[in-house]
C-alpha cells in the first residue's frame, strides 16, 4: 500500500525541515503532536509519523503499547537510536522480526545508496549488509553512533540520513500492508 494523501498532509507538518536529514531527533514541529493523533489512523501508523516528525514521546509511547510486535519493536528501536541510546536501539533490533524480504530490500536498496565505494566510516555497514544480502540494523545503529555528532555536510552523515529515510519508508509501507 502506498502513503495515502492523509499520510502526507501529515508529513508535510515538518515543513521545509526534513527531520529525517538529521541522526538525532528535534524539537518536534508546531501543531504536529494533535494533528497526527486526530488524524485516525491506526496506531502504528501515528508512531511512524511522530517518529518522523520528532514526536518523540509520543512514537515511544505508541512503540510500548506495541512492544511485543515486530512493528512496535521496529519502531521502538528507531525510536531509541534517534534518541540517542545505541544499546537500547540495538536491544530492540534484535527482537525486530520483520516480514520476509522487508530487510532484503533495505539492504539491497542501502547497498545502492551506499556505491561501490561507500562514504569514509560506513565501509563496515556496506561489507556486512553485502555479506547478508540484507539490511543490518545494528552495524547501521554503531556508524550512526560514529557519525551523529560530526557535521551534516559530511558524505558520511548524509548518507546514513539518506539510509535512515530509506529504513523509516520500508516500515511505514510494511505498517500498511
Amino acid at each position: 500500500m502506498e502513503m495515502t494523501p492523509k499520510i502526507e498532509s501529515l508529513m508535510a507538518f515538518a515543513g521545509s525541515a526534513r527531520p529525517l536529514d538529521r541522526l538525532v531527533r528535534g524539537k518536534a514541529p508546531t501543531k504536529a503532536k494533535e494533528a497526527v493523533a486526530a488524524s485516525g489512523l491506526k496506531p502504528l501508523v501515528q508512531g511512524a509519523l511522530f517518529l518522523y516528525l520528532d514526536c518523540f514521546e509520543e512514537a515511544h509511547q505508541v512503540a510500548n503499547d506495541h512492544e511485543g510486535t515486530w512493528q512496535g519493536n521496529w519502531l521502538h528501536a528507531i525510536v531509541h537510536r534517534r534518541e540517542p541510546d545505541a544499546g537500547n536501539s540495538k536491544y530492540w533490533y534484535a527482537r525486530v522480526k520483520a516480514p520476509e524480504g522487508a530487510y532484503r530490500a533495505i539492504g539491497w536498496a542501502a547497498l545502492g545508496l551506499l556505491g561501490e565505494k561507500p562514504p569514509k566510516g560506513l565501509e563496515e555497514l556496506a561489507e556486512k549488509t553485502k555479506r547478508s544480502g540484507v539490511w543490518e540494523p545494528e552495524a547501521f545503529v554503531e556508524a550512526c553512533d560514529k557519525v551523529r555528532t560530526g557535521s551534516p555536510d559530511l558524505p558520511e552523515y548524509r548518507a546514513l540520513c539518506r539510509l535512515q529515510e530509506l529504513e523509516w519508508t520500508h516500515l511505514l509501507k510494511s505498517i500498511l500492508g
